[in-house]
C-alpha cells in the first residue's frame, strides 16, 4: 500500500515537472530548449542537424519575462565541427571560447508560451538573414 502510494505521488508530479520547460521543435526535429537564466539573459539548448554536442542560444532582456514577450537580439554559439568558424572566438557567459557564432533575432509571435518564435540567423558579424520557424512542444509531445 505504502509503495503504490508513493508510486502514484511520484507519477502525479511528472507532468508538472515537464510542463515547466519550455521547449520548441526547430524544422529538423531537434529540440530547442529555455535552460535558465544568467541575470536578464535567457539561455536555450539545443543540438544541431550535425552535430551531438550541446549549442546555445543567448537572449539579453528576455530572462525572467514569461508573459510580455517580443523581439529580441541575440546570439548563438556551436561547435566547431558543425561548419564554418568565425575570424575571432567570443566567450559566453560561463567564460567558454566559441568560434562557430553569430547573431540571432529572436521573435516570439505571442507574448507567453505556447509561442511559435522565428528566428534569423547570421553567421559571425553578418546579419541575420537565414530564418527558422520553431514551433513550440506542448501536453503529450514534450519529452
Amino acid at each position: 500500500m505504502f509503495r503504490t502510494l508513493i508510486t502514484a505521488a511520484l507519477l502525479a508530479t511528472l507532468p508538472l515537472a515537464a510542463f515547466a520547460d519550455e521547449v520548441w521543435t526547430l524544422p529538423s526535429g531537434n529540440q530547442v530548449t529555455y535552460l535558465n537564466d544568467d541575470g536578464n539573459t535567457a539561455i536555450l539548448g539545443y543540438t544541431p542537424v550535425m552535430g551531438v554536442e550541446q549549442s546555445y542560444i543567448f537572449v539579453p532582456g528576455l530572462g525572467g519575462n514569461f508573459d510580455n514577450r517580443g523581439t529580441y537580439t541575440g546570439y548563438w554559439v556551436e561547435p566547431t565541427y558543425v561548419g564554418k568558424t568565425c575570424p575571432v572566438s567570443i566567450n559566453t557567459p560561463d567564460g567558454m571560447a566559441w568560434q562557430r557564432w553569430g547573431i540571432m533575432e529572436v521573435r516570439f509571435h505571442k507574448k507567453g508560451f505556447p509561442s511559435k518564435i522565428t528566428l534569423k540567423r547570421g553567421d559571425c558579424f553578418g546579419a541575420p538573414k537565414e530564418k527558422i520557424l520553431l514551433k513550440p512542444v506542448v501536453g503529450a509531445g514534450l519529452q
